[in-house]
């Protein structure tokens, strides 16, 4: 009896293929199985037990990263024979079939354990991989995934890697990505600036640091310059140096105050000692990056709970195989202080564990590093080396990075894509993303929505997704569409999802704000053959929760950000809607109306916002500046003014008038900030905001509270429970008329984390069903998937 199996789900990429032919083997069954273009197809040959055995295996197993989502079996010609199971050439899927490819997975308990024994061949080999860990998503050019596919084609296995990649009881069966310091590719350390880098060092000057890196003091060095053994368990740092210089180099440089540009996985990271306040300082300097904490990489979770307190869910997030950044709580009273620069006011820690053997490598020896973006602030994430080099050197010849060491550790693995590393938190036990990444990407969401589209999201921390059969394909993080280059990698990420899913759309969806390059490429995309809808920005914010749980029937949604264009031609910001579950989203709350300053500036100067708010709400402060005066004028005369009820700006507004924050120099900075103090104090100074969204007797209660002397922090405090009971009072009443019981919160202003517990909490006390983006950001990074959601009633 043969029999035909037609596996589709997340079978590529994943080591499906010789863990197929593991299964068939221990079966007695014997086939055939392959890679057809974005599935698998198995030919088994065995009697009618075997083969339903083998059915039910595949039904119910799967190695780890991947999923099934159907199998189809036909029967097939009998009197033809196989001898034994084999994995044979790929070929093209001919049919319908949607591929899943997997992200870039970190490495495997199975590869770290050889990466660090010295018996093995790949001892501290910096590309160790195998079937279930690697680069997958970062390398892939085309399908079916495999070697020829992918970016490691450009290095020919040797005969060992040959010999493993066909062995039936090998990790590495089938591998693509196999590879050992023979054939596959290679370190490259060079400095670009600062005197050079010596083989010693004294921690004199840094206890802190000689305290925290348990295993690498002067003395180590001192006794490797000496011949001697070192103190590290198992030497590891001097066979490093006997066995590659490149890394060693690159450790030494970053013990010594150094800053090195590391190509990892999915593009450049920029790493600097933590304890070393003046390094971070440089670093800050280096990326134009002033006000936002670094997310910091330790060797494993013992070491993070030195610094931060990790929950269970945390500790999952943090050991899943993404990897991600995940925001942790501050643990001020550790014994070992990072550099006070690191994390700034924030009582939080981004930190994140090793994703690949490289960084393994350098947190087992160095410890706690700062590990962050290889980019200048608000550009894309770079991959190429000689644009980073040539960034580098730029940088170094300025005055202010004079003297400062630099240097890249890069290696001739091509990148195609930029994948930034996710960044992700846990609030009342539910994750939530901040940013969406390396490791998700490009794993899609299973979704209600019929039809194949584009929707092309938004401009500020921007996405777009694909939707086709039942599933969303939600790109990675793009940035702010302001840039030029970030622009140019929406555009080429676009053509290699189209490329490489071969999607075909027939509608294309757009944010409504007729400025949005978002909106211009997609009606470009569009032109005359295909359809074009256009949907609310903040509507979208609400659909996309409502599109990621499947929600039925009807549903009060609170979207809360800083700014989106209104159906009216204002700009929105703090939207309740009522939707009715099937075809009507009805606009039923909202702050009152501001007059602010309009243009870019305007949203960021902190002060000019506050200003328009008292003068709107015609509350006045003991003395009038000659600037408060000229935006008086400006905003009776209606000069370069816009009307907005944005709950962002109000964060703004008060974040100023507390004078905790007076400039958002990136976005949402006031608000982080006014979080970060009310962080502080448990206490909460009573203030209240209308159910109607009047802030007349919020903002006339803040600024009694200030001229009391009340502390800062728990007027901070204060107003965020404000709103938090605002949310709460709108829900009571609006659902209370409308009988409605799910509640979506949705927008960035649902970041703050004091907001989302409270509100949470109260509405789940009082009966009602709160849901929060988990799969997507709650901000623009997620509208995506509410722009398809309501395409399809709008």
């Amino acid at each position: 009896m043969i029999k035909k199996f037609t596996v589709k789900g997340l079978v590529q990429g994943i080591g499906y293929r010789p863990w197929v032919a593991r299964l068939a083997e221990e079966l007695n069954i014997e086939g055939t199985v392959r890679n057809t273009g974005g599935i698998v197809t198995i030919i088994g040959s065995g009697d009618e037990e075997q083969l339903k055995e083998l059915y039910n295996r595949l039904s119910v197993d799967v190695p780890t990263g991947g999923f099934v989502n159907s199998i189809e079996m036909e029967d097939l010609n009998a009197d033809e024979s196989y001898s034994g199971f084999r994995i044979i050439q790929s070929d093209q899927d001919i049919g319908e079939n949607l591929p899943l490819i997997p992200a870039d997975i970190a490495t495997c308990q199975s590869c770290k354990k050889e990466l660090l024994d010295s018996r093995n061949r790949r001892y501290l080999h910096p590309f160790i991989s195998c079937t279930i860990c690697g680069p997958r998503y970062s390398i892939l050019e085309r399908l079916p995934y495999d070697r020829d596919s992918i970016t490691m084609d450009d290095f020919e296995m040797c005969p060992e890697c040959a010999k493993e990649y066909t062995a039936k009881d090998d990790i590495r069966r089938h591998a693509q990505t196999i590879a050992c310091k023979n054939c596959g590719p290679k370190l490259a350390y060079k400095q670009i600036s600062g005197v050079k880098i010596e083989d010693n060092h004294n921690f004199a000057g840094n206890p802190a640091k000689a305290a925290v890196h348990r295993k690498f003091t002067s003395e180590l060095l001192d006794n490797l310059n000496d011949g001697q053994n070192g103190k590290l368990e198992d030497n590891l740092l001097q066979d490093l140096k006997n066995s590659n210089q490149d890394l060693y180099n690159s450790i030494l440089h970053i013990i010594n105050g150094g800053i090195l540009a590391l190509k990892d996985i999915g593009g450049y990271h920029l790493v600097c000692d933590p304890f070393n306040e003046e390094a971070v300082a440089k670093l800050r300097i280096l990326k134009h990056r002033e006000a936002k904490a670094f997310a910091v990489m330790f060797y494993d979770i013992e070491q993070i709970k030195e610094y931060c307190e990790v929950d269970d869910n945390e500790a999952k997030l943090l050991e899943s195989p993404p990897r991600p950044i995940v925001l942790l709580k501050r643990i001020y009273e550790s014994k070992t202080k990072l550099a006070d620069n690191v994390c700034l006011t924030s009582p939080s820690i981004g930190a994140m564990l090793p994703s690949n053997p490289v960084q393994i490598i350098l947190t087992r020896i160095c410890g706690p590093l700062i590990m962050t973006s290889g980019n200048a602030s608000g550009d894309v994430l770079e991959t190429d080396d000689a644009n980073m080099e040539a960034w580098l050197t730029e940088r170094a010849k300025s005055e202010e990075m004079s003297g400062v060491s630099m240097a890249m550790l890069s290696n001739n693995r091509r990148i195609l894509r930029p994948m930034d590393d996710s960044v992700m938190k846990v609030v009342k036990g539910r994750q939530q993303f901040i940013r969406r990444g390396r490791g998700h990407v490009p794993s899609p969401i299973p979704v209600d929505i019929k039809g194949e589209l584009f929707a092309t999201g938004g401009d500020l921390k921007s996405s777009f997704c694909y939707i086709k059969n039942g599933l969303a394909y939600v790109s990675q993080y793009l940035g702010d569409m302001e840039s030029v280059s970030c622009q140019r990698f929406y555009r080429n990420e676009k053509e290699a999802m189209t490329t490489i899913f071969g999607f075909k759309p027939d509608k294309v969806v757009v944010d409504k704000h007729p400025g949005y390059f978002s909106r211009k490429t997609g009606a470009d995309y569009a032109k005359d053959q295909l359809s074009l809808t256009e949907v609310q920005h903040h509507k979208a914010h609400v659909a996309a929760v409502i599109a990621e749980h499947n929600l039925q029937g009807q549903v009060l949604g609170f979207a809360f950000d800083g700014t989106g264009y209104g159906d009216d031609g204002s700009i929105w910001g703090s939207e309740v809607f009522a939707f009715d579950g099937e075809s009507t989203m009805e606009r039923v709350a909202h702050l009152k109306p501001m007059k602010l300053i309009g243009g870019d500036e305007g949203a960021k100067n902190c002060d000019t916002i506050l200003t328009a708010m008292l003068y709107g709400n015609a509350i006045s402060r003991k003395e009038s500046t000659a600037e408060e005066k000229i935006i008086a004028a400006a905003l009776d005369n209606n000069i370069n003014t816009v009307t907005s009820t944005s709950m962002g700006r109000l964060f703004d507004a008060v974040s100023a008038l507390l004078g905790v924050c007076h400039y958002n120099s990136y976005e949402g900075q006031a608000p982080i900030e006014l979080e970060n103090v009310a962080a502080t104090t448990k206490d909460v100074y009573p203030l209240s905001i209308g159910v109607d969204g009047d802030t007349k007797k919020l903002f006339t209660d803040i600024v009694n509270a200030i001229e009391e002397n009340v502390d800062k922090a728990a007027i901070a405090r204060g107003f965020i429970h404000a709103v938090s009971d605002y949310i709460q009072n709108v829900t009571d009443k609006i659902a209370g008329e409308k009988n409605i019981h799910q509640v979506v919160l949705s927008g960035g202003t649902f970041l703050n984390s004091i907001l989302l517990e409270n509100v949470i909490t109260n509405l789940e006390d009082k009966g009602y069903e709160v849901y929060i983006a988990e799969l997507l950001p709650p901000g623009d990074g997620g509208i995506c998937l509410g722009q398809a959601y309501l395409s399809q009633i709008e």
